[in-house]
């Protein structure tokens, strides 16, 4: 849930894409992720490669030079960027992406402090390894390559319909679903991280390295910050013009962090007179930042520095306890611990809020029971065999949190939730002892947040800081609120082993699920936020109309060919659809993402995928 602390950053800067041949294009690749009712701790599996495939059904440009591992768990709220790398000219009318789940830790929230670790099978039972998914691009829309051509190509893994879980068995059954689009499949933020391969008082070069990793993406941003843009330079924060002069006194090859948004941009060929000659069609890729962040005491620095990430589960005095926290060692290993983590804070520790960019004082009593937090330190090992970071003489850097919840009261500007989930964790895993607050009577101060749909019962969603250990209340401090009418809602729904007829009707307007059919699986709830509503049993069939706001994506997926067609919009996907699941076809899942009215059974969907056997 870390992602959502970019939901306050708006301050800009610019990364443009480097066009680096003049016969070829370039694109920028990125992916992430779609939650799953099925509530993962960690979603670690092996990246093996993502290729782009050409109009022919020939594979090329790998975006990825080898391996690496990826946390979905990570992507749940904000894309990553896998490469910005050079296309020989031609038409892609998709991608092929490799998974590897022969080492993967999948752990599986069930409240409990370390949760239950799955083993992944295939649909046939047996154990998984490699996994390869055949992406196509929307018919009308695929990705060109041509001289001062660039455009962005979108990847999304949806854990939902990809797993289900049996934790009777303790395994989880996976059949990849991911969808792929030229256009931006949500509005997340976006994060770059690389080395810094050249500065200046004025700009920087950044290369690509995914997923706090040491395998190198393809291709390099430009970045050229302006007077207001935010960093974080090794626990010291500033803005504009005193921070890049921070930035361009560092070595090359420093690692940094850009986040914000990716836009593409087109200019039209234009003749200026009869005997002119007609300029070339252009389009390029900008990247537009609010926040730079610099860890170079990590990753082989002089007396470099261990950090730990993830929510603190419990503090006792100065000692911090983390359940399944990521550790990036000195050296660039990037590594999962379960159980728990051990952090030690001092009076010596320097404490930063993520997005300031102002320098102040911050004690380490401000890091409580749900912080969310990138701890810098000394890492030893404990007698017992855990991990324990000692940050008395180093610091922390605090990051936005997430709380979700009921309502059990109202005031002016302020809340009192029946906490369900913090950090993204579910409550269970956490002891609120010495913390000042309850989980059940958990007060959110809310300042001048729009409440007017955050009623008594309703599910809400804040993201802020949590108060400092031990304070009185309020426990919690909101920027940003989602109430029933913006909280993403999320249907799940499975066919055991499959339906001809899904739906009473499906058509050019609108998919009538039907509620009574007799083949529903295990799963069958839309989730809105803490609220959980069981599809069987409904008065009404729900009725799921495609959202006319937004970034949309529709995908159809094919289990026995591990095929996935994406479509980006609603009339194209509807279309295939019915010349598909014609009578011998069977549906096995669907899911969707959007907003869902409960007194009105209405569905608007931004995403909606469909699983065939086929």
């Amino acid at each position: 849930m870390r992602g959502k602390i970019f939901n306050l950053l708006g301050i800009p800067l610019s990364l443009a894409l480097l066009i680096l041949a003049a016969c070829s294009g370039s694109a920028v690749v990125t992916i992430t992720a779609t939650p799953s009712s099925d509530t993962f701790v960690t979603y670690r599996v092996g990246l093996a490669s993502v290729q782009l495939q050409t109009s022919s059904g020939k594979t090329g440009s790998m975006v990825l030079p080898k391996e690496t591992t990826v946390d979905f768990t990570k992507l749940l709220d904000l894309s990553e960027v896998l490469g910005a790398l050079t296309v020989p000219k031609g038409t892609y009318t998709g991608a092929v992406i490799t998974l590897d789940y022969s080492t993967a830790q999948i752990i599986y929230d069930d409240g409990s402090l370390d949760g239950v670790a799955l083993t992944p099978v295939g649909a046939n039972g047996k154990a998984l390894g490699l996994v390869s998914v055949k992406l196509t691009l929307d018919p009308s829309d695929s990705l060109q390559s041509a001289a001062k051509q660039a455009g962005r190509l979108a990847l999304d893994f949806n854990l939902a319909a990809s797993n289900v879980v049996d934790l009777s068995a303790k395994t989880v059954t996976i059949t990849p679903l991911l969808a792929a689009s030229t256009l931006p499949i949500d509005a997340k933020q976006v994060l770059i991280r690389g080395p810094m391969l050249g500065s200046s008082t004025t700009s920087f070069t950044s290369g690509v390295m995914p997923f706090d990793g040491a395998v190198a993406g393809l291709g390099q941003l430009s970045i050229e910050p302006n007077d207001t843009t935010t960093y974080e330079i090794n626990g010291f924060v500033s803005t504009g013009t005193a921070g890049q002069a921070q930035l361009a006194a560092l070595p090359a090859n420093t690692l940094t962090q850009a986040i914000g948004t990716l836009t593409v941009s087109s200019t039209a060929a234009a003749t200026t007179s009869t005997t002119a000659a007609t300029s070339t069609a252009t389009s390029s890729v900008t990247f537009t930042a609010s926040q730079v962040l610099v860890d170079s005491s990590v990753r082989g620095a002089a007396m470099g520095l261990d950090r730990v990430s993830g929510i603190v589960s419990a503090r006792s005095g100065n000692t911090l306890g983390l359940e399944d926290a990521t550790l990036i060692q000195n050296d660039g290993i990037n590594t999962f611990i379960p159980g728990t983590t051990i952090v030690n804070v001092g009076p010596n520790t320097l404490v930063t809020f993520f997005g300031q960019g102002v320098a102040e004082v911050i004690s380490p009593q401000q890091i409580s029971v749900g912080s969310s937090i990138d701890a810098f330190g000394t890492r030893t090992q404990t007698s017992a065999g855990g991990t324990l970071l000692d940050a008395s003489a180093g610091r922390v850097r605090l990051e936005l949190t997430t709380a979700s919840g009921l309502v059990t009261a109202q005031g002016a500007g302020a809340l009192t939730l029946n906490l369900t989930n913090l950090g993204g964790r579910a409550i269970g895993a956490f002891d609120f002892i010495g913390s000042g607050a309850a989980a059940n009577q958990y007060a959110v101060a809310t300042l001048n947040l729009d409440l007017t749909n955050s009623i008594v019962a309703a599910p809400v969603l804040v993201t802020g800081f949590p108060s400092a250990f031990a304070a009185a209340a309020p426990n919690f401090t909101a920027s940003t609120l989602l109430d029933p009418t913006t909280i993403q809602a999320e249907l799940v729904l499975d066919w055991g082993a499959g339906t001809a007829v899904p739906f009473t009707t499906f058509d050019s307007s609108a998919i009538n699920l039907d509620v009574a059919n007799t083949s529903i699986g295990l799963r069958h709830q839309i989730q809105i936020g803490s609220q959980i509503v069981n599809i069987v049993g409904l008065s009404s069939d729900p009725l799921i109309t495609p959202s006319s706001t937004g970034s949309t994506v529709f995908s159809i997926g094919h289990s026995a060919s591990s095929t996935v067609e994406s479509f980006n919009t609603y009339a194209a996907f509807i279309t295939q659809l019915q010349s598909e699941l014609n009578g011998a076809t069977l549906a096995t899942g669907m899911t969707a993402v959007g907003q869902y009215t409960v007194s009105t059974f209405a569905f608007s969907a931004t995403s909606i995928t469909l699983f065939l056997n086929n």
